[in-house]
């Protein structure tokens, strides 16, 4: 090792494995969960152009190739492209594992939520070769899928907890407020929000291989589900989504709820009509390509956003369990 290696080095290693959480924690956060989304992008981006055979075997493209060939076409590129995504997730799931190492004992959950996610990208990268084996069975595509979102939404969580533990004025903010003895309300609205998003996704991934978009322009097998009913099943877990919301921002005025938490509401709720436009559009329209892409861009944001809300409702109720178990002490004969 030369002198200015060794001047170098230790900086470097430092950066990579921080002793207390900073801002490289937070941007290897975002990058996991901007990650996964991206790979739901590029995953619709292989369905919605019909390649997603466009390497018919896998590990290899092809039998007699690890990568695709000019003779494969467009379909080949794309297909291919989306499998090299997996090393750069892999690259920042690394990274993001590194972050938060010398942090396991202080911040285990932390710790716990990279390793989960780093843990996934091997998952994933299975599941897509099990999907290309099956011939784009939609049982395996939705199972693919979902795996995504669970993925997006650790990410959520990881971005919401390294900005609370790495920036004190977050977590300030986030105790201030008059939650009380709703605590028990607010927990409870946050979980019928996350359980509507998680069972309108999963819905979601029903309509999706009932309908026309298969991912190939060959013969792949499709849901026999009819698809007007399983759309409007779909629908359903939506309108309990949209009326939680409005409790729940007539509960967060009403009870003086932390800022943090109405921002991300209103976040949340911007998000929910957007994409029940762009849900009723491709509906009425015949299911696009363009909007079909926007809609599952959407359902992969509506994961991030749920679970940054969420968390942030469950960590509020926390602080204010932790006020009352105080104050109880303190007013203890």
């Amino acid at each position: 090792m030369t002198l200015t290696d060794a001047r170098v080095s230790p900086p470097v290693l430092e950066r990579l494995l921080p002793r207390t959480p900073g801002r490289w924690l937070r941007t290897m956060a975002w990058a996991s969960l901007l990650a996964n989304a991206t790979l739901v992008l590029t995953g619709g981006l292989v369905r919605l152009t019909g390649s997603g055979l466009g390497c018919p075997t896998w590990p290899r493209c092809t039998e007699a190739s690890w990568t695709n060939t000019p003779e494969m076409g467009v379909h080949g590129y794309i297909e291919f492209g989306n499998r090299l995504l997996t090393f750069v997730l892999a690259a920042v799931a690394v990274l993001t594992f590194l972050a938060v190492w010398r942090l396991r004992r202080r911040h285990r959950d932390l710790f716990t939520l990279a390793l989960l996610m780093g843990l996934g990208i091997p998952l994933q990268a299975v599941l897509g070769g099990v999907t290309v084996v099956t011939g784009l069975n939609p049982w395996v595509v939705g199972v693919h899928f979902l795996v995504s979102a669970l993925l997006i939404t650790l990410g959520g969580v990881l971005v919401n907890r390294s900005r609370r533990a790495g920036l004190p004025h977050v977590a300030h903010a986030e105790r201030a407020g008059q939650v009380g003895e709703g605590r028990r309300t607010i927990r409870g609205v946050g979980a019928v929000l996350a359980g509507s998003v998680a069972l309108a996704v999963y819905l979601g991934t029903l309509v999706t291989g009932t309908g026309p978009h298969s991912g190939d322009s060959g013969e792949v097998a499709r849901h026999t589900f009819d698809a007007y009913l399983v759309t409007r099943a779909h629908v359903v877990p939506v309108y309990v989504l949209v009326g939680t919301l409005v409790l729940a921002f007539v509960l967060a005025r009403r009870s003086g709820w932390p800022r943090p938490v109405r921002r991300r509401l209103l976040l949340l709720g911007a998000l929910v009509l957007a994409q029940g436009a762009v849900g009723y559009y491709q509906f009425a329209t015949g299911l696009p390509v363009v909007a079909v892409g926007l809609h599952l861009v959407g359902a992969a944001s509506l994961c991030a956003v749920t679970a940054m809300t969420v968390e942030t409702m469950y960590a509020v109720s926390a602080a204010a369990g932790s006020r009352t178990a105080r104050a109880d002490v303190v007013a203890a004969p």
